[in-house]
C-alpha cells in the first residue's frame, strides 16, 4: 500500500471553472451581506455561522441542508434556543449562578448547541452552521440587531443561492 500526498482534488484539477466560479460567488453574496448589515467585528461567531451557511449553499448546493427551509429554518431554531439561554444569563438568578460558578456559560453554550441539533433534528430544519449561531447568542449575549443580523442573512444568502442554483454543481 503506497501513501501519495495530493493537493489539489483530480475533480478541481480536470475542472477548475465551477469551483473558482462558485467561490466567486459565495465571497460576493457574504460581501454584501456584510456591507449590507455593517455588522462589526464583535460578532466574531455569527459571521463566522453565516460564512459557514455559505460554504453549504455554495459547496453542496443541492444538498438538502441547503435549501431555504434548513438554512432558514435552523438558524431560527438556534436563535430562538441560544436566545432563552441568553435572556437567563442576564436575569438576577442567571447573573448571581454566573458570579459564583464560571463553568456556567460553558454549560449553557453547550447545552445550547445540544438542543439546537435536537431540534433541528425533529423539525427536519438541519443545518450544521446554525449550531454555530446557538453558540454565538450565548456568548454575545441576546441582542435585537443579533437576531436581525442572522435572519435577514440567512434570507438573503437563501435567495441568492435559489436564484443561482440551476447554474451550481456540488463540488463534494
Amino acid at each position: 500500500m503506497s501513501f501519495r500526498f495530493r493537493m489539489l482534488d483530480p475533480k478541481v484539477k480536470n475542472n477548475p471553472r465551477p469551483y473558482v466560479f462558485q467561490c466567486f460567488l459565495a465571497f460576493f453574496a457574504l460581501l454584501v451581506v456584510l456591507l449590507v448589515e455593517e455588522v462589526g467585528l464583535h460578532r466574531v461567531v455569527m459571521i463566522a455561522a453565516i460564512g459557514s451557511t455559505s460554504f453549504v449553499l455554495f459547496v453542496t448546493p443541492h444538498s438538502s441542508t441547503a435549501n431555504p427551509r434548513h438554512v432558514i429554518g435552523g438558524h431560527l431554531v438556534a436563535l430562538v434556543v441560544g436566545s432563552a439561554f441568553a435572556v437567563f444569563s442576564g436575569t438576577p438568578v442567571g447573573q448571581n449562578l454566573l458570579a459564583q460558578v464560571p463553568l456556567v456559560l460553558d454549560v449553557e453554550a453547550a447545552l445550547a448547541v445540544a438542543l439546537s441539533i435536537f431540534l433541528m433534528a425533529a423539525t427536519d430544519t438541519e443545518h450544521a452552521p446554525a449550531a454555530g449561531t446557538a453558540l454565538g447568542v450565548v456568548v454575545h449575549g441576546f441582542g435585537w440587531g443579533l437576531i436581525v443580523f442572522v435572519v435577514s442573512s440567512a434570507i438573503m444568502l437563501s435567495f441568492v443561492h435559489t436564484m443561482l442554483r440551476p447554474r451550481l454543481r456540488d463540488l463534494l
